[in-house]
């Protein structure tokens, strides 16, 4: 089965990924490429950059490509998310103000954020939708990377929505 295609649960393996790459077509590349473009106005980097990481990040395995998601929403996803930590590093480097504090802020945030993925270890696909909605994803985009039907992807944000709620109360 290739990347393109929908397919049962799980992730592609290394193997995988690298015969995915080899075999994308000029559309998929050139939607790639456009995508790439888009994250890296909000960034101080090249456009190619983001593709590259997120290939990168992909095949060492920091990312996993569940096989219910196609190539182009995945790595878009990946793109984004890339691109928010390299803005947010940006702003960290060209901020005249108390630094510790922003540091701090930035750590804190990031220590919540962890603390509510982790709210989630007991069911994947709820933690996959905790960090594509930290990565900015919403809506059918996120209904979309979880692979759900409409009716469990809604008992899902219920039951995403009632745990976070309980923890953080």
């Amino acid at each position: 089965m290739s990347p393109e295609q929908e397919g049962p649960g799980g992730t592609y393996t290394a193997a995988e990924i690298v015969e995915a790459v080899k075999s994308l077509s000029t559309q998929h590349k050139t939607a790639l490429m456009k995508l790439a473009r888009v994250y890296a106005l909000k960034t101080s980097v090249g456009h190619e950059d983001p593709l590259q990481e997120a290939w990168l990040r992909v095949l060492d395995g920091r990312r996993e490509w569940p096989r219910s998601v196609g190539v182009i929403p995945f790595l878009a996803g990946v793109m984004r998310s890339i691109a928010w930590d390299w803005q947010v590093e940006r702003h960290n480097k060209g901020v005249d103000v108390n630094t510790v504090g922003y540091e701090d802020q930035t750590a804190s945030a990031k220590i919540n954020a962890i603390k509510t993925i982790a709210l989630f270890d007991d069911d994947p696909i709820a933690q996959k939708m905790v960090i594509a909605l930290l990565d900015g994803a919403r809506g059918e985009e996120l209904r979309e990377l979880s692979g759900l039907t409409k009716t469990e992807y809604e008992s899902k944000r219920a039951k995403i929505r009632r745990r976070i709620e309980k923890a953080w109360a």
